[in-house]
């Protein structure tokens, strides 16, 4: 079983992950049309992997009342992030973060 220490350490690493690759989208948009189709495909199912899985399982948490006192704030920042980077993540036919990005819990 895992600890309340290990749940909130989980939530930190997906928060970092997960907001330094939302913020990373400009700068791959930028570049997107130059990388070869196999790295377009590996950063596509890569980005897959953190929206369905981070994503949803930080939803989750959220949800649950298992973030620490200052994990909800902060993934209210990066919804509304995505929720700003929706057209980039439209323009590079990405997955569509899974959750709804109002924020409201």
């Amino acid at each position: 079983m895992a600890t309340k220490t290990d749940v909130s350490s989980r939530i930190e690493r997906s928060l970092i992950a997960t907001l330094a690759e939302v913020e990373d989208l400009p700068a791959l948009a930028t570049e997107w049309d130059t990388l070869a189709e196999g790295v377009r495909a590996s950063l596509s199912l890569e980005w897959d992997h953190l929206m369905a899985d981070y994503l949803t399982e930080l939803d989750e948490y959220f949800r649950a009342g298992q973030m620490t006192s200052d994990q909800p704030t902060r993934y209210r920042a990066l919804l509304c992030k995505l929720k700003a980077a929706l057209p980039i993540i439209e323009q590079l036919n990405l997955y569509r973060p899974p959750v709804a990005l109002d924020g409201a819990g």
